[in-house]
């Protein structure tokens, strides 16, 4: 039986709990409402003294289900992961959930949603993942609906190395704010250390829905039960590593083979390999020296306690300084130069690029001790290489394809931390700690009949090998066309051999190469795209996938560009056709890039 509040309280009472009620805020509310819940299992009993119409019923109070759309927007397949988490969260959390990819998400209906949580990724300087872009150009135009009932969280992953760090997230989180959407989170951004936060920051962000709908349900709960991510590695025997350029090559790129046999590791071409690097012994003993700091002072990183020295070889970012860490060191140092540096963002963005925290600590210094330093830093994280092998064609290892990455800055030499680290500290016997990292936006056409065309200059050929050896080892049907650029034939033409054996025995139906230094005009993939465009477009008309892997900040740009003109030239389409055309490809999953 269900009776009225007047018949179970005083007049007193029932003033006194109003009077308390109007001056909770919206989190004390929701803890209160689970609170007495928990001691009574009566229902929400205070929404209802809020409004004057309260019911306590033996038993839970009936209360309408509250939906929540969460909409995942990925690259590497991150906020996927995040997103299926937040959904078993809110099902614990009494919310009736669906989770959507944005690239599969009727824009629409947003008009219609009362309760969204986007997770998303940034993708290349500031963009969208591909998946996003629909829903990114929706509500940033004409069309986009007024949102007054919506409540929304927004949830972003990227990396502070980059300048437009988690910009695609904060974008959403603002326009979907000016559109009349309540935010019942502040915007999250989450680095590539995530995992380290995620278990409290995911459950505090679900059980906000639950509280602004006045559904009971403390955030233990539910958190309870929820496996956040798998961080296992596995040590890896380096079986071969091979020097692939030649000699007089101004290029140094590695092949690597790792013996994964009774790992459990498996993987699909077009997944990436994550490895984890150290840093160099002598930037560790030159950062300490500028610092004053003694090798064996030890300090607390996580659980453990080591010594500083340690702490910098493997647990800390010191190759790359990160927006985050240079204002954070600003602050200590208290520079009047470093400061102005700050404040203006186009300075700082090329003062950063390849500097790394021994050239900060050089150009400002500033008195750090130990355990100073190490809240500073940005813990290591591992490093991604697309892995160049197939897992159909040879089970018992993984292979990677690395660039070492070199380069004179403030008269010393640079170098990229994890190629740095296969190149000069890891030999053939050596074992390194790796784990599979799966790319759910770079996969081949599930119909091995169907045509792909690759475009894969210098180190972007790897995952066009796994594809390649994937295709053999299928004998698969599907026609493959190759374009590879580099800078010179006789010593930049990576795995040579294999692509022309391909070639000979059918796996490529077509090879393309350009050798941009080997002639007085420099010749790239796009130029040779350009020579093939009829062929080309006739390929992508009876159905071929176009995939692009390398450099992000000027191939992929005039790939893309010559892609676009090809399409307008030979379908004889005006240029919003051809940009019409050109999405549909990727809507479809026609266009897949992988660029770094």
């Amino acid at each position: 039986m269900i009776k009225g509040i007047n018949n179970i309280f005083t007049k007193e009472q029932v003033e006194q709990a109003q009077q308390l009620f109007t001056s909770l805020s919206t989190e004390q509310k929701y803890w209160l409402s689970g609170y007495l819940s928990g001691l009574n299992n009566s229902g929400n009993l205070l929404e209802g003294i809020g409004s004057g119409n309260a019911t306590v019923a033996q038993g839970a109070v009936p209360q309408e289900t509250v939906k929540l759309t969460i909409l995942y927007g990925t690259h590497t397949g991150n906020s996927k992961i995040l997103a299926e988490q937040a959904l078993q969260l809110a099902s614990q959390a009494g919310v009736e959930a669906v989770t959507q990819s944005l690239g599969d998400y009727k824009v629409r209906k947003l008009k219609e949603e009362q309760n969204l949580l986007v997770i998303v990724s940034t993708h290349g300087e500031g963009d969208p993942p591909a998946s996003a872009e629909d829903f990114y150009a929706y509500i940033f135009g004409k069309k986009a609906p007024k949102s007054d009932n919506l409540n929304f969280a927004v949830i972003g992953l990227g990396d502070s190395s980059y300048a437009k760090f988690c910009q695609t997230g904060k974008d959403i989180y603002d326009q979907l704010s000016s559109l009349g959407a309540k935010a019942v989170h502040d915007f999250i951004e989450l680095d590539v250390d995530y995992k380290d936060t995620i278990a409290d920051i995911l459950p505090a962000v679900v059980s906000k829905f639950s509280a602004v709908n006045g559904v009971v349900a403390s955030s233990q709960q539910a958190g309870n039960g929820i496996a956040l991510a798998s961080d296992a590695w596995v040590e890896a025997e380096v079986l071969e590593k091979v020097l692939l350029n030649g000699k007089g090559s101004a290029k140094e790129t590695y092949h690597i083979e790792f013996d994964i046999e009774d790992s459990g590791l498996v993987y699909q071409p077009g997944d990436a390999l994550e490895v984890v690097a150290q840093n160099g012994k002598a930037l560790v003993k030159d950062i300490l020296a500028q610092l004053n700091i003694s090798e064996d002072e030890y300090v607390s990183v996580g659980n453990e306690s080591l010594s500083i020295y340690d702490a910098l070889v493997n647990k800390f970012e010191i190759t790359v300084v990160t927006n985050p860490v240079i204002k954070k060191y600003a602050e200590i140092a208290q520079s009047e130069a470093l400061n102005a540096l700050i404040s203006d963002d186009e300075k700082l963005q090329e003062y950063l690029y390849g500097a790394d925290f021994l050239d900060l600590i050089s150009s400002y210094p500033a008195k750090l001790d130990a355990n100073t330093l190490a809240t500073l830093l940005r813990k290591l994280p591992p490093r991604l290489y697309s892995i160049s092998s197939s897992y159909e064609y040879s089970p018992e290892e993984v292979h990677i394809t690395v660039g070492a990455v070199r380069y004179d800055l403030n008269e010393r030499e640079h170098h990229g931390v994890c190629s740095g680290f296969l190149a000069d500290q890891i030999q053939e016997g050596a074992t390194v700690k790796i784990r599979v990292k799966p790319n759910l936006g770079f996969k081949l056409p599930e119909d091995d009949n169907t045509a792909v065309i690759m475009v894969g200059p210098g180190t972007g050929i790897a995952p066009f090998r796994s594809f390649l050896q994937e295709r053999e080892a299928k004998e698969s049907e599907g026609k493959n066309w190759l374009f590879f650029g580099d800078q010179h034939f006789e010593t930049d033409f990576l795995y040579q051999t294999e692509l022309l054996k391909y070639r000979k025995e059918g796996v490529v139906s077509k090879l393309d190469v350009a050798f941009s230094r080997d002639q007085e005009e420099k010749i790239y993939v796009q130029d040779r795209l350009n020579e093939n465009g009829e062929e080309l477009f006739k390929w992508l008309n009876e159905g071929a996938y176009f995939y692009l892997c390398g450099d992000m900040k000027r191939m992929a740009k005039d790939v893309k560009d010559a892609l676009l003109q090809i399409i307008q030239k030979y379908g004889n389409l005006s240029d919003v056709e051809a940009q019409e055309y050109f999405r549909n490809l990727k809507s479809a999953g026609r266009f897949q890039e992988d660029v770094y």
